[in-house]
């Protein structure tokens, strides 16, 4: 990202202006407020190198970091971000400050129906391919400035209100802090959001931690539309009710279980299929093996199997290398002291020869 231009719409001085000591600083964090003053001082300098990668360096912050302060200010207003072909930040612009119109309110809300919203597609979202590879194992800690500002924007207060119907309880603080992690870290739109919301309640599970299990696991396979997230349930839950028929669960499926499911689902298999699969299991280990069931349905994947006619191919092929493809192996003697000299063939001409010489052999008495 080199190479971004950096200037200003006001060009009388390069102090800081005091409308952003009085009125934007104290809600911001540290790493913000160190980005903004660091872009100040870019101003005396801009003949110099510049991009996201010089000030994290220079501020000894991530480029994440960076990135989301920039985001920050520009939904403050204090700057404003020209964008590339490639989804690039081409150039920034600090505004001129003044005192805004109303102070954020507090993060605090009551049930309200939603009726005729309707959602905007955030402008940071071009921010996607950045943030797509990052790892979101751990939720940010987000500060109540933070949560202050998010709360009060128009594209986000409503969607705070549908969260509460959906939870049907007025909203916690880990639950606005997942609100905004999955609004402006993992850039999902205000509509994923509230699908996912949906998704979640109508299995019974309005937790934040089993809410952001889901949303981490629809953003590592890509999931990033309400369409791709429905098509993802529909395979999910035709392939958990075959497990359940062919294993007898008559349950949810654990964790462990779930990544499994989570894995025949991207193969594509149908329903029959990942049955068929259970179902051989059960019979070859006697009880419900996930394992066993995932090596079978792993070997056929690899083997480009996509239905049951397939499965019947391979399964002949299979029969044919152990039956009448090869000859059979001739059963081998036991190894003892009688047998280990070797063995000699005697004909019937043989046996009357040796006849013969015994009866003419005199008997001793």
């Amino acid at each position: 990202m080199d190479g971004i231009s950096v200037y200003s719409e006001d060009t009388r001085t390069t102090l800081v202006p005091n409308e952003f000591i009085d009125y934007y600083m104290p809600r911001a964090n540290g790493t913000f407020v160190k980005v903004y003053l660091y872009l100040l001082r870019c101003l005396t300098a801009p003949e110099a190198g510049f991009g996201i990668s010089v000030i994290a360096d220079a501020l000894e912050e991530t480029e994440k970091d960076i990135l989301r302060a920039l985001r920050y200010w520009e939904r403050e207003h204090v700057l404003s971000l020209t964008w590339g072909e490639a989804n690039e930040i081409r150039g920034i612009k600090l505004n001129r400050l003044s005192k805004p119109s109303a102070e954020p309110a507090p993060v605090m809300f009551s049930p309200t129906p939603v009726t005729g919203t309707k959602s905007s597609v955030s402008p940071e979202s071009r921010l996607s391919s950045v943030d797509k590879k990052e790892d979101f194992s751990k939720l940010p800690e987000y500060s109540p400035a933070q949560l202050e500002a998010f709360s009060a924007r128009p594209d986000t207060n409503w969607l705070l209100h549908a969260a509460e119907s959906y939870l049907e309880r007025m909203l916690k603080p880990a639950d606005v802090q997942l609100l905004f992690f999955l609004h402006d870290d993992l850039q999902f739109s205000n509509e994923l959001i509230l699908h996912l919301y949906e998704y979640c309640v109508s299995r019974g599970k309005k937790t934040p931690s089993y809410i952001q299990k889901v949303a981490l696991s629809w953003h590592e396979d890509g999931i990033d539309t309400v369409e791709k997230a429905e098509e993802r349930s529909l395979q999910f839950d035709s392939c958990f009710t075959a497990v359940n028929r062919a294993f007898a669960l008559n349950r949810a499926p654990g964790i462990s279980e779930r990544r499994f499911l989570n894995r025949w689902s991207s193969f594509g298999f149908s329903s029959d299929l990942i049955e068929e699969a259970c179902s051989r299991a059960l019979l070859s280990t006697s009880h419900p093996d996930f394992k066993y069931a995932d090596k079978i349905l792993e070997r056929w994947h690899e083997s480009n199997v996509h239905t049951m006619s397939d499965v019947k191919k391979l399964d002949e092929a299979h029969n044919a290398r152990f039956s009448g493809g090869q000859a059979p192996e001739q059963k081998r003697t036991a190894s003892n002291r009688f047998n280990d000299f070797p063995q000699r063939e005697y004909s019937g001409s043989d046996l009357t020869d040796l006849e013969k010489a015994l009866l003419a052999t005199p008997v001793s008495h």
